[in-house]
This record gives C-alpha cells, sequence and structure tokens, in this order.
C-alpha cells in the first residue's frame, strides 16, 4: 500500500557506501550444509569440511579457519569437553562412526565413547560449538523473519545480527534490526537512509496492523521531511513533503482520529534535537492540519516551497527548541 518509494537498492550497516557485487553469497551457505553433515549425518569434522570444500570449490584450509575464527567448531581441549559433545549422539549413532572408522563396536555405551575419544574421531581435536548447533535449529526462523519484513537487507549482514540476538522475542528481532540501521542513519546525518528506514518500519508496522507505532515512523519521516537539516545544500530541490506521508497521514487520521495524529505529532517533534529549523513547531502544526482537512497537496507543497525551501531570504536559523512556539 505504501511501498511506492522504498529504497531499490539494499541496505547495509557495514557497507553505507559501496557494497562489494557478491556480499549477499556468504559463507551461509557454506556453514550449514557443514553444520548439516556433522550434526544430522554422523559425518567427522574433517569429511564435512572436505565434501563442503569440494561442492563449492572452496580451500579446505581456509574453510576450516573460517568454522574456527567464527566459533562454529571448537577445539577440544580435553577428554571431559570432548564427551560432552558425544551427549548428543545415540548409541547406535556412535556404533556407525566406529564401524566407518574400522573399529570394534562392541561393548557398553561407557567403552564405545572412550573407543571414539582414544581415537580422535568425531572431527580430531574439534567438535560443534553450541553456536553451530543454534544455526541450524534456527535457520529457517530466521530466513521466515528476512523474507517477511527485511527482504531491503543484507541477509548476511542480519544472520550475523540474529545470531547475536536469537534469544530475543521473534517479534523483536526486525525491530531491532530496523532501528540499528536508523540510528545509523542519524549518526551519519544520512536524509534518505533516515527517511526509507522510518518508511520500511512504517511498512513493518502495517502488516501487523500496529496503527499507533506506523504512527509514530510515518510522524518522524513527516518531521524530518519539514526540516531536511542534513541536506540544507538542496534545500531549493527539497520537496517537503511526499505524496507517501501524504497518504500515510490520511489513512492514520481515519485509523486514529485527527486529535491522536496531532497530539502525537507534538512528542515526535519534541523528540528531535533540532539544531537546525527550517520549518518551525507551529508552521509544522499548521502544515499537519491541513493534510487533515484534506487541502490539495499541491497546494500545501507550492506553499512550503515557496515561504522556506525556494525563498532566497530565507535564513536557516540555528534555535533551540526552547524558542519554539509553544501552544
Amino acid at each position: 500500500m505504501f511501498c511506492d518509494e522504498i529504497a531499490q537498492e539494499k541496505f547495509s550497516l557495514k557497507y553505507p557506501n559501496k557494497v562489494p557485487g557478491d556480499y549477499d553469497i556468504s559463507e551461509i551457505q557454506y556453514t550449514f550444509d557443514f553444520i548439516s553433515l556433522v550434526y544430522k549425518d554422523d559425518s567427522t569434522i574433517e569429511d564435512a569440511v572436505r565434501e563442503v570444500c569440494g561442492k563449492y570449490d572452496l580451500s579446505e584450509t581456509d574453510f576450516h579457519n573460517y568454522l574456527i575464527e567464527n566459533k562454529y567448531i571448537l577445539g577440544n581441549a580435553n577428554a571431559d569437553a570432548f564427551s560432552e559433545q558425544l551427549k548428543k549422539y545415540n548409541t547406535k549413532s556412535l556404533k556407525k562412526i566406529l564401524k566407518k572408522n574400522g573399529l570394534k563396536t562392541s561393548g557398553k555405551r561407557e567403552r564405545i565413547e572412550r573407543r571414539i575419544i582414544e581415537n580422535g574421531l568425531l572431527g580430531g581435536t574439534y567438535h560443534l560449538s553450541s553456536k553451530s548447533r543454534v544455526f541450524y535449529k534456527n535457520k529457517k526462523r530466521r530466513i521466515a523473519i528476512f523474507n517477511e519484513y527485511l527482504t531491503n537487507y543484507y541477509f548476511r549482514e542480519f544472520n550475523e545480527f540474529y545470531m547475536d540476538n536469537y534469544r530475543k522475542k521473534e517479534a523483536n528481532i526486525p525491530i531491532e534490526f530496523i532501528n540499528s540501521h536508523i540510528n545509523k542513519a542519524v549518526e551519519d546525518k544520512n536524509h534518505r537512509n533516515y527517511i526509507v528506514n522510518n518508511q520500511l518500519m512504517f511498512e513493518h508496522f502495517f502488516l501487523k496492523e500496529n496503527y499507533k507505532e506506523m504512527l509514530r515512523y510515518a510522524l518522524r519521516n513527516y518531521c524530518m521531511n519539514l526540516n531536511p537539516i542534513w541536506k540544507i545544500d538542496e534545500l531549493k530541490n527539497h520537496g517537503g513533503l511526499s505524496t507517501e506521508t501524504y497518504d500515510q497521514m490520511l489513512f492514520l487520521k481515519e485509523a486514529l482520529g485527527k486529535n491522536r495524529v496531532i497530539s502525537t505529532y507534538y512528542v515526535i517533534w519534541d523528540s528531535f534535537d533540532f539544531e537546525n529549523i527550517i520549518v518551525s513547531k507551529y508552521d509544522g502544526y499548521r502544515c499537519l492540519k491541513d493534510i487533515l482537512n484534506l487541502k490539495d497537496y499541491n497546494r500545501i507543497v507550492d506553499d512550503l516551497e515557496n515561504r522556506f525551501y525556494d525563498n532566497d531570504d530565507l535564513k536557516i536559523k540555528k534555535i533551540t527548541q526552547k524558542t519554539l512556539f509553544d501552544f
């Protein structure tokens, strides 16, 4: 409904300017295939590395080092640590490992485990970490989150974020991820990324039918579009109010009521630490009131251009919130 002006390219915090062409072709699938071979198919670490590297034409040394550096596999410091890994295998699976390596399969569970430890099986001196098991078990969950809310971002970056935040409630993960991009846009004073990421958050809550949260993000964009403080040099080319924002305000007026929209506007405006003010709080209120009263969009835009953005006599005043109209 409101997606017309969402960015065509994807977003990355790691590469805010120029993203490498193969950034989304990552080690994620390699890692998943490797973990699957060890965790589900009882393969040894070495055999799994060899099979994955053969499949994807990778360097075995580089891939093995990648798994260590990212803590997907850990060294077995002692027999006790190694025994912890064995607990995830049933006795039948352990016997299969012994048979595959030409060793006896007879004896009780304790003897079978000792035989595996003594012979350095299950990947020799390495074993799968708990991070690997979480990675495997939650792969479908994070892909579902990404596909539903975050396709404007890079999966590789989201996967890294997910692995650090998987214990949180599923509904909070995409919200925190997008907000991290909004915070970075503020830090970089990037007007465009701020607007588009807020728009994506608006879309997120639109899918959830959470109109109060939608209003917050729509008004943040409204305030920033009236005061494009990070692109003052482009002021004469600034439209001031997008058709997207205009339509959103009318939609939210119907969903929440005019009074809710206006009262929330005051709160959102005051949350900004504006150092440069182009359109004052009062003028912003008047403009919002015109929108809610169905004043023609083109007339509103023309008024903003004539009074502010295209006015050669306008001096952008550095004032604080305390000097604004208090009404």
